[in-house]
């Protein structure tokens, strides 16, 4: 599929090396993720690819937002929330799988059903939306960026078990905690 090789190119070689980063440890431990939840080969190689394209829609957002040391105004917030929707119609005008555009739709759902951009609740987000949500935090916290220090692996597992049934499906945070503690620390 020539559009998926160029959207896939255009992250890796036309982003910064943050999100490229970002992106690839998203997608190892979406495998792993995958696997302990004895997905179908078919079903882990849909998860990988849409850990690896989940924040397309930033690319075609301001770098001046995105690159803003510190914390983000309302409208700079306001702007960096919408990378969601671009993100899965890019996805949907390329021509992915539905799944793979869920990811990139709804990896900002939360639990509870504030997240956005619809506001789905618990098992209405779909489960791939849910496992890329919990890995892109954990990397997040323990990774260099400019919108806050580095968290220790513990620390990052403990904040995800603070944000179990909020944020994050607590089954879900229990899996990835335990790829983390047994492949990781």
């Amino acid at each position: 599929m020539d559009n998926e090789m160029n959207l896939i190119l255009l992250l890796f070689e036309g982003h910064d090396l943050h999100n490229q980063k970002h992106a690839q440890k998203t997608a190892i431990f979406a495998e792993m993720i995958g696997e302990e939840l004895k997905m179908s080969e078919a079903e882990i190689e849909l998860l990988k690819k849409g850990a690896l394209l989940h924040d397309v829609g930033k690319f075609l957002l301001p770098h001046d937002i995105l690159n803003k040391p510190g914390k983000l105004d309302k409208v700079e917030k306001e702007v960096v929330s919408e990378h969601p929707e671009i993100g899965a119609n890019l996805l949907e005008e390329a021509g992915y799988d539905q799944r793979i555009i869920e990811i990139a739709k709804y990896h900002h759902e939360w639990w509870d059903g504030s997240g956005y951009p619809e506001g789905l609740k618990g098992d209405q987000i779909p489960q791939m939306a849910q496992i890329i949500s919990i890995i892109s935090a954990f990397d997040v916290m323990t990774s260099s960026n400019i919108y806050s220090s580095i968290k220790s692996i513990e620390s990052a597992l403990i904040e995800l078990a603070d944000y179990s049934g909020l944020q994050f499906s607590p089954r879900l945070v229990e899996v990835f905690s335990k790829i983390v503690r047994r492949e990781v620390v």
